[in-house]
């Protein structure tokens, strides 16, 4: 079982699994800095009237008045609190279905890790597998997924060319990237680390605190800001079952986890996450790290290739470093013999041609991009336009895997 290293969990299948919040209001309070016009004199001053007017003013004279009160040496300014009431209705914004417990909880987290395609279909799983990730038995894993295909977050079916082999569909995989006004309610990004931790859980009210805090984190992405969740109790019995009263949110949260260090008092729960189980931070930092190393692997590349060039050019014979740095990376078809010189293509990529091979090398491997790029110039080179460098690769690596996986499969059929 190939599990990837980062995956997409949609908000909207995982809250309505671990349960909507009950319809409530919240009070919102936001401070602005506003201008003082009593304390800064603005009554006094000729361009107040060209402000109270504003709108109804030519521009020219709009932005004389904008520009003469940002630039006031007399104005004054003031903190303002704002205080507004935000209706809550979670089973309107994602939908209402009943809770589902802990395998069906954790078998629906670990289907987003086996690369699902672009519908959502994940093919070729094994019960048996399934049942030592979530050490539970092969009866546990079919009457989840009897549990998850009836209340329809997935679609289930054996797989007809083998005998002990299932397919399934998320059904709401399609719609994770979707704007609002198109049925889409976003996505979090888990890592396997954070994967890991959730399945080892036992307590099934942790798992789900932990899991739709998880949730909530993911959107926290500056890595100077401390991964602090802090909710009073009566927040957290919103979705969780009646039953759940404080002495029982507290004792659920008792098991000590690597994922969450929890802290509470009389009022609220404080969650520190562990930075290295916080998928966003780590995908970003990843992308950031390997799309600056793809970079100066093709510009080290392009440069073998130049000095190269530049001897053919010139009727010499290219560095024997050149010509080594060059075979060793795959790409050896240009300069076979001194009887058979021809010119390089260098590769000349765009800055967004880089994010996307930096992306790709932090969804699969470094290695895995650097083999696609040699086949590539191997067996394109100039005789085919290039469009997007990435979107091809991506199509190559995802062939890759389907044949692995086929070939896997087959193996232990």
């Amino acid at each position: 079982m190939n599990l990837s290293k980062y995956a997409r969990i949609g908000k909207s299948p995982f809250i309505k699994a671990i349960g909507v919040q009950k319809n409530h209001k919240e009070i919102v309070y936001t401070e602005s800095r506003e201008l003082d016009c009593a304390v800064s004199g603005c009554f006094a001053c000729e361009n107040y009237k060209n402000i109270e007017f504003y709108e109804y003013m030519p521009k020219e004279v709009q932005a004389a008045a904008k520009q003469c009160c940002e630039s006031c040496p007399h104005a004054v300014y003031r903190t303002v609190i704002h205080e507004s009431c935000k209706y809550i209705n979670e089973a309107n914004i994602f939908g209402n279905k009943p809770r589902i417990k802990s395998i069906a909880l954790k078998l629906l987290l670990v289907y987003h890790f086996l690369s699902p395609d672009d519908q959502g279909m994940v093919c070729g799983l094994s019960s048996r597998e399934l049942a030592g990730y979530l050490d539970c038995t092969v009866r546990s894993i079919k009457n989840a997924n009897s549990v998850l295909q009836k209340y329809g977050y997935i679609l289930y079916s054996q797989d007809g060319a083998h005998k002990h082999r299932f397919q399934v569909i998320l059904t709401e995989y399609t719609s994770y990237s979707l704007p609002a006004d198109q049925g889409g309610r976003g996505y979090a990004t888990f890592n396997r680390e954070c994967l890991e931790e959730l399945i080892r859980i036992k307590d099934l009210n942790q798992l789900r605190i932990f899991l739709r805090a998880a949730l909530d984190a993911d959107t926290n992405r500056n890595p100077e800001k401390e991964l602090i969740i802090s909710q009073d109790y009566e927040t957290l019995r919103r979705f969780l079952p009646a039953y759940c009263k404080p002495g029982i949110i507290r004792r659920a949260l008792s098991s000590v986890t690597a994922l969450f260090s929890v802290a509470f008092d009389e009022e609220q729960i404080f969650l520190k996450m562990d930075t290295s189980c916080h998928g966003r931070r780590m995908f970003d930092a990843s992308n950031e790290s390997h799309t600056s190393q793809i970079k100066d692997y093709i510009e080290e590349l392009d440069q073998a290739m130049k000095r190269a060039n530049q001897k053919l050019l010139h009727h010499g014979t290219p560095d024997s470093d050149d010509l080594s740095f060059l075979n060793r990376e795959g790409i050896c078809s240009k300069y076979k013999s001194p009887s058979c010189k021809e010119l390089y293509v260098s590769f000349d990529l765009h800055t967004d041609d880089f994010k996307d091979l930096g992306l790709l090398c932090t969804t699969f491997s470094f290695e895995d991009v650097k083999g696609c790029i040699s086949y590539l110039y191997e067996n394109y080179q100039i005789d085919f336009k290039i469009e997007c460098i990435g979107a091809l690769i991506r199509t190559m690596l995802k062939e890759k895997m389907k044949n692995q996986a086929a070939a896997l499969l087959f193996a232990n059929t």
